[in-house]
């Protein structure tokens, strides 16, 4: 039996339309007033990341579905850049999700580092 948290990701595999690039990049991460940590990044493209924070999806009382479609600040120090995005998924067994990017604070410099 598949349990919402593993729903999502299956789904958004699926869905990919860009080729992503692999990275290694330590990002920081904002959701509202309250929620702040720290993760990484593996993979990015035009209008996506994936991450992984333990410290923001592992172990808060909350379901992913209830997460999907909340929006969230990411900033990358070492480019200088802060992206406005919404989640695309989570598990929250993993720490990992997806962000769909609304905006960034650098539009030549997300470009070039997906190149």
């Amino acid at each position: 039996m598949k349990t919402d948290d593993t729903f999502f990701h299956e789904v958004e595999n699926d869905r990919r339309k860009e080729n992503r690039k692999n990275v290694t990049i330590q990002i920081l991460i904002k959701m509202g007033n309250l929620i702040n940590g720290r993760g990484i990044t593996n993979n990015i493209s035009m209008h996506g990341l994936y991450l992984k924070s333990l410290q923001i999806f592992k172990g808060n009382n909350i379901h992913s579905k209830d997460l999907a479609g909340s929006t969230v600040r990411v900033m990358i120090p070492s480019e200088h850049i802060t992206i406005n995005g919404s989640i695309a998924w989570v598990d929250l067994k993993t720490g990992e999700g997806a962000i769909k990017i609304i905006s960034t604070s650098d539009d030549n410099c997300w470009q070039k580092l997906c190149k």
